[in-house]
């Protein structure tokens, strides 16, 4: 599950706030919109976020948008045209990633999201495995593994 209370995470010099969300905010470059269907757990969305981070620090990132570069670290898809079209799923259950420099930025834009048709609200991550088969039944270390390979083709 994706709490509706905001938490935050230190991440380097970067911080991280991670938090569930019923409806759609606009656009902004600081945030990443993830549909719950796509996530196994909160700790399977947190290191895609971390990785993204991280791909940016070191320049080896695919993409030049946040959102995406997240989806390709949770995916482990290297087709930027593909994770957009499943980022942008009809979908009204959302995990909400913010990562900003100073803690005070996220909270503002936290802020200015909840003044948007959207709530904070506690959502079940429902992930949808895309083919695949799992003999021990424990689909978040396949959904992990299948980002991490993202990483160690850098």
């Amino acid at each position: 599950m994706i709490p509706g209370r905001p938490e935050i995470f230190r991440v380097a010099d970067r911080h991280l706030i991670l938090a569930g969300l019923r409806g759609k905010p606009r656009f902004r470059p600081e945030i990443a919109l993830i549909p719950a269907s796509l996530i196994a757990s909160k700790r399977h969305l947190l290191m895609a976020a971390i990785r993204a981070i991280r791909s940016f620090h070191y320049g080896v990132n695919v993409s030049d948008k946040f959102a995406y570069e997240v989806g390709i670290c949770l995916l482990g898809i290297r087709e930027v045209s593909r994770v957009i079209r499943l980022l942008s799923t009809g979908q009204d259950e959302h995990a909400l990633i913010l990562h900003c420099d100073k803690i005070e930025d996220c909270l503002r834009s936290l802020i200015s999201i909840t003044m948007e048709d959207v709530t904070l609200s506690d959502i079940e991550v429902n992930y949808e495995p895309q083919k695949m088969a799992s003999c021990t039944g424990n689909v978040e270390c396949l959904a992990m593994e299948q980002g991490i390979s993202i990483e160690l083709e850098r």
